[in-house]
């Protein structure tokens, strides 16, 4: 029996198929706003990935597309939202404490 690859974001443990919703509303539409997240700082010339705001950005995507991506049912909403929380989690960040930092209020 042959399994079939799961599909999605390509990010995380988990996979979830958000139909482009994340990258589009999560991702770019912060960076046109210019409320992304840098996710690598330059050290010594070289790019070193920043933990913390990979987390932020990461996110904050997720929670974007889970409250502001069309035609997403109420199971991928959530799934979206656990994956943000969790995102946060594993950079020890809790969303009481960064929530402000967050562009997730409106589109």
């Amino acid at each position: 029996m042959t399994r079939k690859k799961k599909q999605g974001t390509g990010k995380g443990k988990n996979f979830i198929d958000t139909k482009g919703y994340n990258e589009v509303v999560g991702h770019y539409e912060t960076v046109k706003k210019g409320t992304a997240f840098n996710q690598y700082d330059l050290i010594n010339n070289e790019m070193v990935l920043n933990p913390k705001n990979y987390a932020l950005d990461e996110a904050q995507a997720s929670i974007r597309a889970a409250r502001f991506a069309p035609e997403l049912s109420q199971a991928e909403k959530r799934m979206l939202i656990k994956d943000g929380i969790q995102r946060l989690r594993n950079a020890n960040l809790k969303i009481k404490d960064v929530r402000h930092l967050l562009d997730i209020v409106e589109r």
